[in-house]
């Protein structure tokens, strides 16, 4: 037992170690917005971007004209304050991305597998290396926009090579794309499309067995047994945008602590132009770790988690990591 919440048995390694933490100082690494544009006709200004590194404008006028977005999170455990963020995109072992080729646009999330920590083995290392090699072959344009399980298929294997991390991670990789929404998710992270107030698409979470979401793994080497899924099972769809939509994307530590209608509550002030697409990343950041600590809070981990005969009342702390996106 710890803290009153029974722990789930399981045979295999890669289960989430989700229910023990204790309350903790509020803390946030934030990124500031990154803006993509769509160039304009030569002969005026450049279009800019807040980006340092982001690619070279395209010379085409195609798809969604702008893009802006912004990551905020916090890592489960910060006893050691803000320098647990180990890296740009970091927060605790969940990791992201959000980058640019020409005028298409690849944000993604992933969520190592906290399992992993009692074997001596740091579950961050793994997540963190998946998406820098996902956010690299954007970069140089090595993918197809409308395939994003490729551009996740080519990232794990890179994984293999050395420096290679040992662990697992679930993931999920969104690519705008001539205005359509391309994604591909794999385990219990996900994203939401919101439009005008109301949801109009949302993953669905993939997971073996409660609290033992799909993931991908890298184990160590001749070793096996552990949960270890493929790129291909990825769930893959698109959809169109339109000026005005909301993307979220985030790691199981908002979707855990936060219901669907806490969500839309905080994007209205988006919606309605009171807020920037910064600020309210960051409010939602901020209401998912103190819901994530909140015991009486019902969250829809708890209510996950009653359904399949397990008693884990209040919020769920753990890592959160989140992108949210503007089609503007």
């Amino acid at each position: 037992m710890v803290n009153g919440v029974r722990l789930l048995s399981c045979g295999r390694l890669a289960i989430r170690a989700a229910f023990s933490a204790s309350s903790l100082d509020l803390g946030i690494g934030i990124t500031s917005d990154v803006i993509f544009r769509r160039p304009i006709s030569s002969g005026s200004s450049p279009a800019t971007s807040t980006s340092s590194d982001a690619a070279p404008q395209s010379s085409s006028s195609t798809g969604v004209d702008k893009v802006v977005a912004s990551c905020a999170g916090f890592p489960k455990d910060m006893l050691k304050g803000a320098s647990t963020v180990l890296d740009t995109g970091m927060y605790g072992d969940d990791a992201c991305f959000i980058s640019r080729f020409k005028n298409t646009f690849v944000v993604g999330v992933a969520d190592g597998v906290g399992g992993w920590r009692k074997y001596g083995i740091d579950p961050s290392a793994f997540s963190r290396r998946l998406m820098k090699e996902c956010e690299a072959r954007v970069t140089i344009g090595e993918f197809d926009p409308k395939r994003p399980e490729l551009l996740l298929d080519k990232a794990f294997k890179a994984t293999a090579e050395s420096p290679r991390p040992i662990g697992s991670s679930t993931a999920c990789v969104l690519v705008v794309h001539q205005d359509s929404l391309y994604s591909a998710n794999l385990g219990d992270s996900g994203f939401m499309v919101v439009r005008k107030g109301k949801v109009v698409a949302k993953s669905q979470e993939q997971v073996h067995y409660f609290n033992a979401p799909f993931q991908l793994t890298q184990p160590p080497e001749g070793f096996e047994g552990f949960i270890g899924d493929k790129p291909d099972m990825a769930d893959t769809g698109n959809l169109p945008v339109e000026k005005g939509d909301i993307i979220l994307l985030a790691t199981d530590g908002l979707w855990d602590n936060l219901s669907e209608h806490l969500v839309l509550d905080q994007l209205k002030l988006l919606e309605e132009g009171k807020a920037t697409v910064q600020e309210v990343c960051n409010a939602l950041a901020l209401t998912a770790r103190r819901l994530a600590f909140d015991s009486n809070h019902n969250s829809p981990f708890a209510m996950k988690a009653r359904e399949h005969g397990y008693m884990a009342p209040g919020g769920k702390p753990d890592d959160i990591t989140l992108v949210l996106l503007l089609i503007a």
